[in-house]
């Protein structure tokens, strides 16, 4: 089975108008309640999600996309929860995802039976894996000009720097970089606990750097408890800043473009084997 949508959609993640999770308070969502290992949950479908499903761990709400039909609601949010669990242990995406979904299979058998519960998670992943797919050409958020332009400002000190082939440092903390494999539906991945970050064998040098800064940043506020959503805009924001400091707005500008557009080719190459 390749891995579930969010890894698909995570770099495109608040470039769409979705709903913001502060936003709970202003907007009246049709939701239903969930309990899963003695805790009550809510499940929104109402809305956009950029990376079909996600987590607010403070108001206990999982996040589905409207497009997903109601009988994977309660399978996804098993997914989201069993996952997050994981990354605030430390573990690698891949390896949070993975369990989760034995997680998530294992609910299905629960209330359809063996044959019938893999035939759904199936099912499920062919669709969140087509909706995903179909959100790859990024709408990129507008870059304000007026700042960046800003002659009289001072560049800023890198946040993330790669000292050599193998290791990048990133608030004084140093990750090994690991290029010999290949992954599964994402381009990089962290492994918190080891201090190694994944970057599929396929990406161009010249990615390194901007990818690893942005799975990072995004851990960051996952650990901070933001959604996916919220975090993977964040990493792109931080992203897009670290390149138009480095390489100056148009430049920096055509690399991140270039990162999306390779992401999006590799996808669906993905997709069609």
């Amino acid at each position: 089975m390749p891995p579930r949508g969010k890894i698909y959609c995570k770099k495109i993640a608040g470039m769409y108008n979705v709903w913001c999770l502060k936003d709970f308070n202003k907007l009246i969502f049709k939701q239903m309640n969930f309990i899963y290992e003695n805790v009550n949950y809510k499940i929104n479908a109402s809305g956009i999600v950029p990376s079909v499903g996600d987590i607010d761990e403070a108001s206990k709400t999982i996040l589905v996309d409207r497009g997903i039909p109601e009988k994977f609601h309660q399978g996804i949010a098993v997914h989201e929860i069993e996952e997050r669990k994981l990354l605030m242990k430390g573990h690698s995406y891949v390896y949070s995802h993975n369990e989760a979904q034995k997680k998530e299979l294992e609910f299905y058998k629960k209330t359809y039976g063996d044959e019938d519960a893999l035939k759904l998670l199936e099912e499920e992943e062919n669709l969140v894996l087509d909706i995903c797919l179909h959100r790859t050409a990024p709408k990129k958020s507008k870059i304000i000009l007026t700042e960046s332009e800003n002659s009289n400002q001072s560049p800023l000190k890198p946040i993330i720097e790669i000292k050599n082939a193998k290791e990048t440092i990133f608030e004084n903390k140093r990750y090994l970089i690991d290029n010999s494999e290949r992954l599964i539906g994402t381009l990089v991945d962290v492994y918190e606990k080891g201090k190694i970050v994944y970057i599929d064998r396929d990406v161009p040098e010249r990615f390194h750097e901007n990818l690893a800064l942005n799975e990072l940043v995004t851990r960051k506020n996952l650990r901070k408890g933001m959604g996916w959503t919220m975090a993977h805009a964040e990493g792109n924001k931080i992203e897009q800043e670290f390149l138009n400091t480095k390489y100056g707005i148009q430049e920096g500008q055509e690399i991140f473009n270039d990162e999306n557009k390779f992401q999006a080719w590799k996808f669906t190459n993905e997709k069609k084997h």
